[in-house]
């Protein structure tokens, strides 16, 4: 009887240690792992950096209006609202360049007057660099498969102009001959010239706004790393110039950045 007590304790013994053994690597690496998991919040801040591509939306045939790429750089806060939607702010710098021309031959005397001076020429041709601070409110659709995010953006923004310079030249070309019933008008033959250099006043709106909308491709890095590229679509309602007399001009833009987001942990 005790023999057999003894036998049972040697089979037993090492069963229940071998369970015990089991458990503990099932068990506590979870219990590790949970440890080293973050908790996350819903909120998220980022950075994201690219090039702005003017499209300018010309409704006047006056002028010819050309852009130039530039730079755009933002600061990102976001909060998830739901497992797909996330609802972001951000402040943005951002340059917008464009070059306006104009060359006309041949001036009228007058409004009514049937004389042309035919050899009589106006030039223009000047560039502008506006700085703005853009503060764009967008709602946020993502589908996920296993580590990428496809998202669809849209929303509005509102600019505020920092500063505008401009530089180029202006120029009226009155030649002696063709100019002369001009003299009575007060109009000396000759060049006329104006150069434009430094910064601009009453020339560039101090405000924009309109629609923001575009798509994001972002991988997964880490639980609470993400990083990818945008591309936006802007479309501005406020005219470019703040003249009203000037031709109505309004900011159109396309922007490709690259952006990482990353995803607070809770405060525990």
């Amino acid at each position: 009887m005790n023999k057999n007590i003894i036998e049972s304790n040697h089979i037993v013994s090492p069963l229940i240690a071998g369970f015990l053994f089991c458990w503990m690597l099932a068990v506590i690496p979870g219990q590790i792992q949970a440890q080293q998991a973050p908790e996350l919040s819903r909120w998220r801040v980022g950075v994201a950096g690219g090039v702005l591509m003017g499209d300018i939306a010309n409704t006047s045939v006056i002028y010819s209006l050309s852009d130039k790429p530039s730079v755009h750089i933002a600061g990102i806060l976001g909060y998830q609202i739901s497992p797909d939607f996330m609802i972001q702010a951000e402040l943005l710098y951002e340059r917008r360049i464009f070059r306006s021309e104009r060359y006309i031959t041949g001036f009228r005397l007058s409004d009514t007057s049937s004389y042309i001076c035919w050899d009589c020429t106006y030039s223009y041709d000047v560039s502008y660099s506006s700085d703005y601070i853009t503060i764009p409110v967008l709602l946020s659709y993502a589908r996920s498969k296993n580590k990428w995010s496809l998202y669809a953006q849209g929303g509005v923004y509102y600019s505020v102009l920092l500063v505008n310079n401009h530089s180029g030249l202006e120029a009226f070309n009155l030649p002696a001959i063709g100019a002369n019933p001009f003299v009575a008008y007060g109009y000396e033959p000759g060049t006329y010239r104006t150069v434009y250099s430094g910064k601009s006043n009453n020339v560039i709106n101090t405000y924009d706004g309109g629609l923001m909308m575009g798509l994001a491709l972002r991988r997964k890095f880490s639980p609470v790393i993400e990083a990818g590229i945008e591309a936006r679509l802007q479309i501005g309602f406020a005219g470019i110039y703040e003249n009203p007399q000037m031709i109505v001009i309004n900011h159109k833009g396309i922007v490709a950045r690259a952006v990482v987001i990353q995803t607070l942990k809770q405060r525990r």
